[in-house]
């Protein structure tokens, strides 16, 4: 079964919005309305919950919370390298890596 194309389409241009909005709020101090933006960008790819609808994006619902922030700093550093996750990880700070980390691995939708 095919990906719908035109839903995948949107959830591509949250995330481009998501990101724009992200890195303008990490030039202000953290606040929920940031933490909320980055948690929806997250959401757009890999499902509210951690359940992707996308074959090609892994599912983090109940994921090991220290592998997924060991990941996400991978990312960042560029050891480890994929188009999107490389530009998300590098907004991220430690804590932020560690909550997105933690509600995926609960696996439950708000």
């Amino acid at each position: 079964m095919g990906v719908n194309k035109n839903k995948k389409s949107k959830a591509i241009k949250a995330i481009s919005l998501s990101i724009g909005l992200a890195v303008m709020g990490s030039m202000s101090a953290a606040s929920a309305a940031d933490d909320q933006a980055l948690l929806n960008m997250c959401k757009a790819c890999h499902g509210n919950d951690g359940s992707s609808e996308f074959a090609s994006t892994p599912n983090l619902k109940w994921q090991n919370t220290a592998y997924m922030v060991k990941q996400l700093e991978q990312f960042k550093s560029g050891q480890r390298q994929d188009k999107t996750m490389t530009k998300v990880a590098k907004i991220l700070n430690k804590q932020q890596m560690e909550a997105l980390a933690s509600y995926f691995n609960k696996g439950k939708e708000e």
